[in-house]
């Protein structure tokens, strides 16, 4: 992709941001409940560069999670991510609003259905891992990923 291609993808993407902002918030703050700071919120180019990298680090290992309910999740990202600082990646808003930089705050309550989510991925802001977490049908499967 040319400069200019990018260029353009980016301002396509930042108006499409102003479209789903508000969905995007609304998960955020049910995901952390913690009112969203705009300052923590990566710009599209940064969050790009971060996706990029892990697309090129190597991963030293994979573990698909046992999850049967929403807080046996909760435990399990605190229990990874708690002393991380990590970005937070939900659904496709996050392509046109960018990444959200989050602590180890993680709501007890998260409704995927009434939010109308499917896909949070957790990555430390070390790049040494990733939880990817899918909902599809009242089942959630969950992804811990390490990297080199």
């Amino acid at each position: 992709m040319s400069v200019s291609e990018y260029e353009r993808a980016l301002l396509y993407r930042k108006a499409q941001g102003n479209v789903c902002k508000n969905d995007y918030f609304n998960k955020i703050q049910s995901f952390t409940n913690s009112i969203i700071e705009v300052e923590n919120f990566l710009n599209l180019e940064k969050t790009d560069d971060i996706i990029n990298s892990l697309k090129n680090k190597k991963i030293s290992s994979k573990a698909k999670i046992e999850i049967n309910s929403y807080q046996q999740l909760v435990n399990f990202i605190k229990e990874k991510a708690a002393e991380h600082f990590s970005y937070l990646l939900i659904d496709e808003e996050w392509k046109f609003c960018g990444a959200y930089k989050i602590s180890n705050k993680f709501s007890s309550d998260y409704n995927f259905d009434e939010l109308h989510s499917d896909e949070i991925r957790i990555i430390s802001c070390d790049l040494s891992f990733q939880i990817q977490i899918d909902y599809s049908n009242n089942e959630i499967e969950c992804e811990y990923i390490l990297y080199k």
